[in-house]
């Protein structure tokens, strides 16, 4: 089953939640996966985030999820804004929110603690009439 086949499933209640498996083109080996949540209900915004085995990092996978999550969120969630975090050193993460589309929003400082120390947060974004042009 694809990712938008299972997306598209029917449930009783509104879910504010989809958590998917990245899997390999060739054999659909599971290397990964995409999240998307709904984060504020008053001005529609989602987030979204992802993880992958580093050794398919830097071939797409993320990229194409993301971006796939992203149009699903302004065609069929109703979404205004869609927001990823990454960690300011994290420039593989940057790299794919900015090819997915979305715009630097700024830098949270110190927001998360790690590796022993407090780290700064990016955060980026894309927004409904963004995707409307593209």
């Amino acid at each position: 089953m694809d990712c938008l086949s299972i997306l598209t499933q029917t449930t009783s209640n509104p879910r504010e939640h989809y958590d998917l498996a990245v899997c390999t083109k060739q054999n659909s080996t599971p290397i990964g996966n995409v999240s998307i949540k709904l984060n504020w209900e008053k001005i529609r915004e989602w987030e979204i985030g992802w993880v992958l085995l580093p050794e398919y990092w830097k071939m797409g996978y993320a990229t194409e999820a993301v971006k796939t999550l992203i149009g699903y969120a302004f065609s069929s969630l109703n979404a205004h804004r869609v927001v990823a975090y990454a960690n300011a050193e994290n420039l593989q993460s940057e790299k794919v929110m900015i090819r997915a589309g979305m715009i630097r929003d700024g830098i949270l400082r110190e927001t998360r603690f790690c590796n022993q120390q407090w780290c700064d947060e990016l955060i980026y974004s894309a927004l409904e009439k963004e995707a409307a042009l593209n």
